[in-house]
C-alpha cells in the first residue's frame, strides 16, 4: 500500500506539472511547488486520507440506506450549546473563524455527527437507563459541578511600555472596549472589545489563571506572556456551585450516550467494511 502512495504521489507531481505546476511561495528564492506539496501530503496523511474517505462514503451509504437524516432542530440546538460556553456569539463566531472554521461548516460537520451517532445506536441498539445516570453522577459529582469563574476583559500589546501607557488611560477613563478594537493583538479580543465573560479556573494559561484568580473586581493587572504583554481587568468573581442532579441529568445522559457510542463505533464501521466491495486500484503505468 505504500508503494501504491509512492506512485500516486508521483503521478499526481507528473500530472501537476503538465498542467502548468503553480508555484505557492518562494524562499530566498527558491520554489515551492504545488505538486511538492501533493507529494508530501500523500506520503504523511495519503493512508489515513483514504480510511477516512472510504468510513465517510461507507455512512453516507448506510445513512441513505435507512433512511437517517440529521434533525436541523437538533443541529441547532448543539450549536446553541457550544456557544452558550462563550459569552457572546461575537466572540463564539471569532474563535470559530480563529480555528479555521464557520458556522456553516460546524453545522455541517455537527449533522455528520447527529448522523454517525444515529447509525450507531440504532445497529448496536445503545441505550442509556436512569439508573446508569444517576451511578455515573455519584461517581462524577465533584466534575460535574461549575467551577470558580472571573468575568475577564483582556489587552494583548507587544511590549510592557505600551501596556503601561494604556493602562493609564484606562485608570483614566478611557474606554477599555475602545482600546481593546483599536490596539489589542488577540484577534478574539478586537471582536469583543476584550470582554470574555465569564472564563472558568484553569481554561487559562497558567501563569494569566493564576493571576487573574488572584486579582479583586475592578483591579488591573500586567501579566508577561509568550505571545506579548497582557493587560487584565477582573469585572466580578463568581464561586464554584456544587453539581445537582436535577440540573445536570440531561447533559449527563447525553454524555453517557456519547461514550458509548464512541465505544462501539469501530465495531460497526468494521461490519460496514466487512459488507463492503473495497478494491485499491492501482496507478496508471506511464509506458
Amino acid at each position: 500500500m505504500k508503494a501504491f502512495f509512492a506512485s500516486l504521489a508521483l503521478l499526481l507531481a507528473s500530472a501537476a506539472s503538465a498542467a502548468g505546476d503553480r508555484e505557492l511561495v518562494r524562499v530566498n528564492g527558491t520554489p515551492i511547488r504545488e505538486s511538492e506539496v501533493i507529494e508530501r501530503l500523500l506520503q504523511r496523511y495519503g493512508q489515513q486520507m483514504v480510511d477516512e474517505m472510504i468510513d465517510d462514503l461507507l455512512l453516507r451509504e448506510a445513512a441513505l440506506a435507512r433512511g437517517i437524516k440529521a434533525d436541523d432542530a437538533e443541529v441547532e440546538r448543539r450549536v446553541a450549546e457550544l456557544q452558550s460556553q462563550f459569552s457572546s456569539r461575537d466572540l463564539f463566531l471569532s474563535q470559530l473563524q480563529q480555528a479555521g472554521s464557520s458556522l456553516s461548516k460546524l453545522k455541517e460537520q455537527l449533522a455528520q455527527e447527529i448522523v454517525r451517532e444515529r447509525l450507531v445506536i440504532e445497529a448496536e441498539n445503545i441505550t442509556v437507563t436512569d439508573a446508569e445516570v444517576r451511578s455515573a453522577f455519584d461517581s462524577r459529582k465533584d466534575k460535574l459541578g461549575r467551577p470558580a469563574a472571573v468575568h475577564l476583559r483582556h489587552i494583548l500589546v507587544a511590549t510592557q511600555d505600551e501596556a503601561q501607557k494604556l493602562v493609564a488611560q484606562i485608570k483614566a477613563g478611557a474606554d477599555f472596549a475602545k482600546l481593546a478594537r483599536e490596539k489589542s493583538l488577540a484577534a478574539s479580543g478586537k471582536s469583543v472589545g476584550g470582554d470574555y465573560g465569564f472564563v472558568p479556573k484553569g481554561l487559562l494559561p497558567a501563569q494569566i489563571d493564576e493571576v487573574a484568580f488572584a486579582m479583586k473586581p475592578g483591579e488591573i493587572r500586567i501579566v508577561p506572556g509568550d505571545g506579548g504583554w497582557h493587560i487584565l481587568q477582573v469585572l466580578q468573581f463568581r464561586p464554584a456551585k456544587p453539581a445537582v442532579f436535577s440540573e445536570v441529568k440531561d447533559s449527563l445522559r447525553e454524555t453517557l450516550l456519547a461514550e458509548k457510542v464512541k465505544a462501539a463505533a469501530p465495531k460497526f464501521m468494521a461490519s460496514l467494511r466487512a459488507k463492503a466491495d473495497i478494491k485499491t486500484v492501482p496507478p496508471v503505468s506511464s509506458n
